[in-house]
């Protein structure tokens, strides 16, 4: 707050020398070098004296140039230069960044909680905390703990918006992730980085469009990105497993995209999808299993490991329970209707069987299984001129022999063929 207050007061009187300086240690007490430089150049380079103007010289001294020495020392003058000053953030925080680039993560962290020890508001070093806590030292709850403190320092900063946005996904605190996102994506359109961490966010919680076409604005920032090959892929394997005759074309594809990351979802979706159009439920539900452990809320899979499992009378339970959690996010979706539907008549719930049967067919046309479950229900509701018609219209789709036998029967009793 100190420093957009001199901030503001810098923009009105560009030319005192004390605000930039008192401006430069602000800036500087945040861990936001750049703009500490920029406001102790111009304190420094004042022709008017006033009381400070030695120490914006060591601190601009000890800042270096934009990309100059001063920002590359070694860990060992780093070291050095902050026993002048112990308590110097700055310089415990990029002693800190020394430490992380030689792969020393716990001193890296050490130094990042020297710095916040000596400014408790210093952003850099609460999201560098949150980012190793989240990652190499595999603390997520301190993570989360430097993550929310991130958020209240700066929450109109879009950069560092999306940094704990990218973090609560490491987390898999993956709604959170999404909204936090969304924010920093809105503000920053055409960073492609951002992009790609929003893409996954959205992915992760089944918002498969939205997750492609994000990744398409992932390429349209800037073929060059270092995300560019991830969106790429992610766009491939997406596209094949929304189209279930691709899919069946495109097995090594899927088998080459798994063997460089076998918990990558996409491919895992495609592969799920290429299982059941073989018929391998088995198969095709520990590969949906698998998906939900990654992402428990990515409805594709919620929503068609239900309807393999509804095929068996011991996981229906479990498949209701799935179906309606989709349900939730993807309300009209045909097939996540038909699954309650076919629960609903084991369940002897007939009316309710029929309204959501009755609903999947207004949003696409019945295959012959359904037909005949909502023919039946119609029957045990003794609703005999809609169970003839539907009953022979599934015969007509050609039924399985259990299932026209049983359809047979059911006309005979109500008296009609």
């Amino acid at each position: 707050q100190a420093a957009d207050l001199l901030s503001q007061s810098a923009a009105k009187s560009p030319d005192n020398p004390e605000i930039q300086f008192h401006l430069g240690m602000a800036e500087y007490m945040m861990g936001r070098t750049d703009a500490a430089r920029g406001a102790f150049e111009k304190a420094v380079g004042s022709g008017t004296d006033f009381e400070g103007k030695e120490e914006a010289r060591r601190r601009l001294a000890s800042l270096g140039k934009e990309g100059g020495a001063g920002e590359n020392l070694s860990t060992a003058e780093l070291e050095a230069s902050l026993k002048q000053q112990p308590s110097d953030p700055v310089g415990l925080a990029r002693v800190g960044e020394a430490y992380e680039k030689q792969g020393a993560v716990a001193k890296a962290a050490d130094a990042y909680e020297q710095a916040l020890k000596a400014n408790p508001n210093m952003l850099t070093a609460t999201m560098k905390l949150a980012q190793l806590n989240a990652g190499p030292l595999k603390n997520p709850d301190k993570a989360l703990q430097y993550a929310k403190k991130a958020r209240e320092l700066a929450p109109g900063d879009p950069h560092a918006t999306a940094t704990v946005g990218s973090i609560a996904f490491q987390l898999g605190n993956y709604t959170w992730a999404y909204s936090l996102l969304q924010e920093g994506g809105r503000q920053l359109p055409n960073d492609p980085a951002v992009l790609d961490d929003l893409a996954w966010a959205a992915y992760s919680l089944g918002k498969v469009a939205e997750a492609r076409q994000t990744m398409q604005s992932v390429l349209s920032s800037g073929s060059g990105s270092p995300q560019s090959t991830d969106a790429k892929t992610f766009l491939s394997m997406t596209a094949l497993s929304a189209d279930g005759n691709g899919v069946l074309a495109s097995e090594a594809e899927i088998n080459s995209a798994l063997s460089a990351d076998p918990n990558y979802v996409p491919a895992l979706t495609a592969r799920a999808a290429l299982q059941a159009k073989r018929g391998d439920s088995v198969g095709a539900e520990a590969t949906y299993r698998q998906i939900l452990q990654r992402f428990p809320d990515f409805v594709p899979a919620q929503r068609d490991l239900a309807a393999i499992l509804v095929n068996d009378p011991t996981k229906r339970d479990a498949a209701y329970d799935l179906a309606t959690k989709a349900r939730r996010t993807i309300s009209g979706d045909p097939l996540i209707s038909i699954v309650l539907g076919r629960v609903s008549y084991e369940r002897k719930d007939f009316s309710r069987a029929i309204q959501l049967f009755q609903e999947s067919a207004r949003e696409k046309p019945l295959d012959a299984k359904s037909l005949y479950y909502l023919g039946m229900a119609h029957a045990q509701a003794k609703h005999k001129a809609e169970a003839k018609e539907t009953l022979n219209r599934a015969l007509q789709a050609g039924l399985g022999d259990a299932e026209a036998s049983e359809a047979k029967r059911a006309l005979a009793d109500i008296g009609g063929s």
